[in-house]
């Protein structure tokens, strides 16, 4: 017990010591406490006019040689824009902030669709393409596949095989000609084409599939048309009138056939004078 409230004086003495010494060293040695170390975080502020590095934003983006392929699926309006349907007259008004489909750049032009078939024109600088391709980098043109160079030492071919002459063949007496049935179907000639004759040729070209704008089952008439002058070459035309499902609803709409020399060369639209692919 004694051992105990020993142990316990001391660390009172100890403690009052280590709170009392530092007040008592100046009146009984004469000599100031040593000053603590304080540690402090260190924060370094630039100086007044001097220029901070800081690293270089890309504003700027070349597009002037991408291709088609190389384009984003969508691009935002900034600012309102039209776009116009093939065979329509009426515009579509598109506000900015719309997300269209880039379609290709002519110089500082950007040609988007959008509803699928109505075509429009802006500055690419009205529009977010610029932003996106420097967000994401279009992938490269992939390159042409060069067909390899032939060994300079190829196999020589094996001797050929000599050819076994046939037998002489006994020719067939000739069959009596068979005069052909009179047809009633037009038949397309290199001259000027008869009314009946244009239409059968129109059908004809849109049955096989030549233009992918609209099927033979969506044509409900069809009209031949006069002689005419397109690009300096005389043309006779004929019209298919069909239905189809555009932006503005379900409209009649038609496509010309220009026909020369017995064929349908073309098939434009009759307003804009445009091809039809």
């Amino acid at each position: 017990m004694k051992s105990f409230l020993g142990f316990i004086a001391v660390l009172v003495a100890g403690l009052f010591g280590y709170v009392v010494e530092p007040g008592l060293r100046l009146p009984l040695t004469g000599k100031e406490p040593a000053a603590r170390t304080v540690f402090a975080t260190v924060v370094e502020t630039p100086a007044p006019g001097a220029v901070v590095q800081t690293a270089p934003v890309r504003t700027s983006f070349d597009y002037s040689q991408l291709q088609p392929g190389q384009l984003p699926e969508k691009v935002v309006l900034k600012s309102p824009a039209t776009a116009t349907a093939p065979g329509e007259t009426d515009a579509l008004a598109l506000p900015a902030g719309t997300k269209v489909k880039p379609v290709r750049i002519e110089d500082k032009t950007l040609v988007f669709s959008v509803l699928g078939t109505a075509e429009g024109r802006i500055l690419v600088v009205q529009t977010s393409l610029v932003e996106q391709l420097i967000a994401h980098p279009p992938p490269a043109v992939t390159a042409a596949v060069i067909d390899p160079v032939p060994p300079s030492n190829p196999t020589p071919p094996a001797d050929p095989v000599p050819a076994v002459e046939p037998a002489p063949a006994v020719e067939p007496a000739p069959a009596p000609a068979v005069e052909p049935a009179p047809t009633t179907e037009p038949v397309a000639s290199a001259g000027v084409l008869s009314d009946a004759e244009i239409v059968k040729l129109m059908q004809e070209n849109i049955r096989s599939g030549h233009i992918k704008e609209f099927t033979y089952d969506q044509v409900t008439a069809w009209t031949a048309g006069k002689e005419e002058e397109v690009d300096n070459q005389k043309y006779q035309a004929g019209l298919a009138a069909y239905k189809a499902e555009t932006i503005f609803g379900v409209k009649n709409i038609q496509a010309k056939a220009l026909i020369q020399n017995g064929k349908v060369v073309k098939w434009i639209w009759p307003t804009s004078g445009l091809e039809i692919q």
